[in-house]
């Protein structure tokens, strides 16, 4: 959980570094602005440190992907892990002869219990998930202290008025300021001179109006979650400096410029040993004197350009740097690496074998030859082709699903048919009987079967001019829907589409956030075909299955808790070295609950909420969290 919040942190600490930096840069560009420009630039940044989701933009200048979660590798050391996993195809034999073995998979590439490929990068995530607390924990203590050191020196301060303005006297401090929470008391030294009383009570209501007494507190709390971004400490610092302009030009403002000397005289006479109460992060001194008197003698009103100006920045800043990038399909596709391959495809039996003791799932060879050589030759060249390559995206999908294989061949490039003989075990040729070519595929379960009056069983997630991302779910017989990822490139030619590369990824085994929202985009499991509840219908079927006593050992098993049914129905890896899982219920009768998944490889995590809607024995089943 603590690892969890933390990558959260650091995530959104990279994305407000950005509008940081670009804040700091707009602060100089703004010399001649109000100064109340800046300060409002700053609560961007304040609102960015908090904001739990991300806005979206095709103007953002944020780069794309620049979060932690999609690069924890290179900052956990656990690149050497990745690569036994992706390598495990080409250094094991016995990977090239099955598919989907889940239990060859486990032992190969999934429970290397190492300490190099385990341990070390969860340790070191854990440790500084720890020394990150322990900072906060630090800041808080600091702001408590201090806040406890000035309240011990004002309460017994002497109340006073002037002109209707109520503050209070005390002996014991060396410059002004405003001071608490919920009724903000303005205090001075006592002994200080009457012209400097007035214009030193004139500045503080201003504080009071505007409310600083309260955003100062709520930013140092937002440095003390950030504590470890130094950017995060400039922008600290420099609110301080920008409220105290802003509120000196608000006096300035409201007295009118004939008394620019007289209040740059008092800032200069509240100047006398601050330090306690400038480093206290909830009291208002007199900070960065110098500046000030030198940004108040300076004021001019300014112009209706540079307002202008100013606030064209401010919106430049805001859409720009507030922002991410609309994901693209290089973000989308992700990781290249392949954990499953289907090979050998002579090798039938083998690849049988290896299935069927994955689960339980039914292979069936099929290579559709009869309903394949049923076809002319004029079947397979006069498709009607839409121009939109988001049909020709679509025609290849429902080919897929529908086991067209002679339609799946057209589509494909002369480089890329011999590739799908390995990739999706394709064959073609002429058939010997009746002279026609054919082309069928070598298996057929599991497979995304569907039909037009049945839920869709692929979702296209993007396509653009060159390349697509399409996702399959595909049933196996218990039942139960497996996730496949597929990505294309292919090209546009004078009407002619072609499929130059195919590759496809079999999302089981899932022991990775990024791969979980590969999976399931966004975690949305509502409306797609991972909903066993509403959507695809099998629920109802698995329930009753796992009441059956000869089923309930098999891989109906363990559906009756919230976690393991999680893990079982959404594809995710069976182990606890690196799959770990938090289950919070939500209501009393503990009929739904959020499972937290915490992959210990490289300490990301992903939640899902799950029900138990059948009655109080029924399984568990997935929802969108």
């Amino acid at each position: 959980m603590v690892q969890g919040m933390f990558l959260d942190i650091i995530n959104q600490s990279i994305a407000a570094g950005f509008l940081i930096a670009a804040v700091i840069v707009a602060r100089a560009l703004l010399k001649r602005a109000p100064k109340n420009v800046c300060y409002i630039l700053w609560l961007l940044v304040g609102i960015r440190l908090v904001m739990p989701f991300s806005v979206v933009s095709v103007f953002s200048l944020i780069p794309s992907g620049a979060q932690v979660q999609k690069d924890i590798r290179e900052f956990t050391g656990t690149y050497d892990a990745d690569n036994k996993r992706e390598d495990m195809a080409e250094t094991d034999a016995s990977a090239d002869e099955s598919y989907l073995n889940m239990e060859m998979i486990r032992e190969i590439g999934y429970n290397d219990k190492s300490d190099e490929s385990i341990n070390r990068p969860v340790v070191c995530f854990s440790i500084a998930s720890v020394i990150w607390l322990v900072g906060i924990g630090v800041m808080l203590f600091y702001l408590v202290i201090s806040w406890y050191r000035i309240w011990q020196k004002v309460r017994f301060s002497l109340p006073s008025e002037w002109e209707g303005i109520k503050y209070y006297q005390c002996e014991l401090i060396d410059a002004p300021f405003l001071f608490g929470f919920f009724k903000a008391r303005i205090y001075v030294p006592a002994g200080l001179g009457t012209q400097e009383l007035g214009y030193v009570l004139k500045h503080e209501t201003v504080h009071r109006q505007r409310w600083d007494y309260l955003i100062k507190p709520v930013g140092y709390v937002l440095l003390a979650v950030y504590w470890f971004h130094p950017l995060v400490w400039a922008a600290y610092v420099l609110l301080c400096r920008d409220i105290e302009l802003a509120c000196d030009e608000r006096v300035i403002r409201e007295l009118g410029g004939a008394h620019k000397k007289e209040y740059a005289s008092a800032l200069l006479a509240c100047a006398i040993s601050h330090k306690t109460i400038a480093a206290c992060p909830v009291a208002f001194g007199e900070t960065g004197v110098k500046g000030r008197v030198k940004n108040v003698l300076s004021y001019k009103k300014p112009s209706f350009w540079v307002t202008v100006c100013a606030a064209v920045v401010c919106a430049v800043v805001m859409i720009c740097f507030m922002t991410e990038k609309v994901e693209t399909n290089a973000a989308l596709t992700g990781n290249d690496g392949t954990r499953f391959v289907m090979k050998n495809s002579s090798k039938t039996q083998v690849f049988q074998n290896a299935a069927g003791q994955s689960g339980g799932i039914m292979n069936i060879n099929i290579a559709d030859t009869e309903n394949a050589s049923n076809r002319t030759g004029a079947d397979v060249t006069q498709h009607n082709y839409a121009v939109d390559t988001q049909e020709y995206v679509m025609q290849w999908a429902k080919a897929f699903c529908d086991r067209d294989a002679e339609t799946i061949m057209e589509l494909a490039d002369a480089n890329l048919k011999t590739q799908l003989s390995d990739s999706l075990n394709l064959s073609w040729g002429v058939n010997d009987s009746s002279n026609e070519p054919y082309a069928a595929f070598g298996w057929s379960s599991p497979w995304p079967w569907g039909s037009e009056e049945e839920p869709k069983n692929y979702r296209i997630l993007s396509t653009s001019d060159k390349e697509a991302v399409i996702l399959y779910y595909a049933w196996v017989s218990d039942p139960h829907v497996t996730v496949w990822r597929e990505e294309l490139s292919f090209t546009v030619k004078d009407g002619v589409f072609l499929v130059t590369s195919e590759h496809i990824r079999f999302m089981e085994g899932i022991c990775v956030a990024q791969e979980f929202y590969e999976a399931y985009p966004d975690g949305v499991i509502d409306g797609t075909m991972m909903d066993y509840y509403a959507y695809n219908q099998a629920g109802e079927v698995l329930n009753d299955n796992s009441k059956n006593p000869d089923m309930a050992q098999s891989a109906y098993g363990g559906l009756d808790t919230p976690d393991m049914a999680a893990v079982k129905l959404l594809n995710l890896l069976q182990n606890e070295n690196k799959v770990a899982a938090e289950v919070e219920y939500l209501n009393e009768e503990q009929t739904q609950a959020v499972v937290t998944f915490t992959f210990l490889e490289n300490a990301s995590t992903a939640k899902v909420r799950m029900i138990k809607p059948y009655g109080e024995d029924s399984i568990w089943l997935p929802q969108t969290y």
